[in-house]
C-alpha cells in the first residue's frame, strides 16, 4: 500500500508534467515548389536551416520536418491523412512576381497547437524572406504567408473530446473487464461456467462481447454529452459513422482483453487497482488525448508508438472533424486490430488456465 502511494503520484507527476505544455517539434511539414528561383530557393533554405537548428542555438526546438512533396493535390491528401500537418506551396512564377510575393500555407486546424507552432514558425520564415529582400535588391517585394485551412477551427475541449471518449472504454475495461471478472472469480461464477456444455474460449467471447456493448454504449453517450454540453460539433457522415463504430469496437475489445488478462492472474482486488490504476494513466496521457504527441519528450513518444489508445484517437479526431474516409485511418486500424488480436489470443490462454 505504501509503495502504491508513492508510486502513483510519481507517475502522474512525470505523466502530467510532461504531457501539457512541452515545445512541439518535428512536426511534419509538406512543401510543394513549383518555382526554383532564387527568392523561393532562399525561403527553402531558410526553412531548412530552422529545421536543422543550425543557427537556433539553445532555444532551438526544431519545430519541424520538411516533407518535399511533387504535387499540391497529393500533399492536401497527405494533410487530410494526417501525414503531414501542414504544407507549404510556392507557386509557379513566385520568383517572376514584380510586386508582392505571395506562399500559401495549409494548416491542419484539428490541432490548434501544433497549428499555432507552425504558423508562427512560417511567418516567421517569410519575415526572413523579406529583409533578406529587402537587402539584396532594390525592389519593394514583401513576402506575404498567406495561411488557408481546409478545417473549420476546433477548440481545445473539441480536440480533447476523442480522448475522453476512448478514456471511457477504459473505465469499461476496468470495471467489467477487471472488477467484475475477479469477483465472479472470487464468488465461484467463473468455476460454475465449467458446469455448462460451453467451451472455454466461448465463455471469454461471452464475457469479451458483453463489455464491448456495455463500453460502445458508454461511449456513444459520452459524445452525446460532448454535443449536446460541451459545444463539440463533429463533421462526420453515415460512413464516418460507422468507422467510429468500428474504431470503438476494436479498441474496447482489445483494452477488455488485455484487463481482462490481469484480472484473471490478479491475486486480489486491490492489486488489480494498483496494476491497472497507473497502467492506464500512461496509456490515457500518453495517447496524445491532451496535447499532440510532438510536445512529448522521447519517453512518452516511444509509448505513444505502441499505445492503442494513441490510434484509437488519432482514428476519432480524424473521423470526426477531418471527415477522413478509410484511407485516412486505416493505420490506426491495422494496429487496433493487431493489438486486438494479440489480446484476445492472450485473455483466452490464460482464461483457459484459470478455469
Amino acid at each position: 500500500m505504501v509503495v502504491a502511494t508513492i508510486i502513483i503520484p510519481f507517475i502522474l507527476l512525470n505523466l502530467i508534467g510532461n504531457a501539457f505544455g512541452g515545445a512541439i517539434s518535428h512536426v511534419p511539414i509538406g512543401f510543394v515548389q513549383n518555382s526554383h528561383g532564387h527568392s523561393s530557393n532562399t525561403f527553402i533554405r531558410i526553412l531548412e536551416t530552422a529545421q536543422s537548428c543550425l543557427f537556433g542555438g539553445a532555444s532551438c526546438q526544431n519545430s519541424f520536418q520538411l516533407v518535399e512533396v511533387t504535387d499540391l493535390d497529393t500533399a492536401l491528401k497527405m494533410l487530410r491523412e494526417g501525414a503531414v500537418k501542414a504544407v507549404v506551396y510556392i507557386p509557379l512564377g513566385f520568383d517572376r512576381s514584380p510586386g508582392g510575393l505571395d506562399i500559401n500555407i495549409y494548416l491542419d486546424t484539428t490541432d490548434p497547437m501544433s497549428a499555432g507552432t507552425v504558423s508562427a514558425e512560417l511567418t516567421q520564415a517569410g519575415k526572413q524572406l523579406s529583409l533578406e529582400q529587402h537587402i539584396i535588391s532594390a525592389t519593394d517585394n514583401t513576402v506575404n504567408i498567406v495561411q488557408s485551412s481546409i478545417y473549420r477551427n476546433i477548440l481545445y475541449i473539441e480536440f480533447m473530446a476523442p480522448g475522453s471518449i476512448v478514456s471511457s472504454l477504459m473505465f469499461v475495461a476496468l470495471i467489467g473487464g477487471g472488477v467484475t471478472i475477479l469477483n465472479d472469480r472470487e464468488r465461484g461464477v467463473i468455476e460454475g461456467y465449467l458446469a455448462t456444455p460451453l467451451k472455454s474460449y466461448e465463455i471469454v467471447f461471452g464475457v469479451l462481447l458483453a463489455g464491448v456493448v456495455k463500453a460502445v454504449i458508454s461511449a456513444g453517450a459520452m459524445l452525446l454529452l460532448a454535443v449536446l454540453i460541451a459545444g463539440v460539433h463533429p463533421n462526420v457522415d453515415a460512413i464516418g459513422v460507422l468507422l467510429m463504430i468500428i474504431t470503438l469496437i476494436l479498441a474496447s475489445l482489445g483494452l477488455l482483453s488485455m484487463v481482462a488478462a490481469i484480472a484473471v492472474r490478479a491475486p486480489s482486488a486491490d492489486i488489480l487497482r494498483f496494476t491497472i490504476g497507473p497502467l492506464s494513466y500512461i496509456l490515457y496521457f500518453t495517447s496524445g488525448a491532451v496535447y499532440p504527441i510532438q510536445g512529448f519528450p522521447a519517453w512518452m513518444r516511444a509509448f505513444a508508438v505502441v499505445n492503442p489508445m494513441t490510434y484509437a484517437v488519432h482514428a476519432l479526431r480524424s473521423l470526426m472533424y477531418k471527415g477522413s474516409t478509410l484511407a485516412g485511418v486505416v493505420v490506426d486500424f491495422n494496429f487496433l486490430a493487431i493489438f486486438t488480436g494479440i489480446m484476445l489470443v492472450i485473455a483466452i490462454l490464460v482464461f483457459r488456465r484459470s478455469l
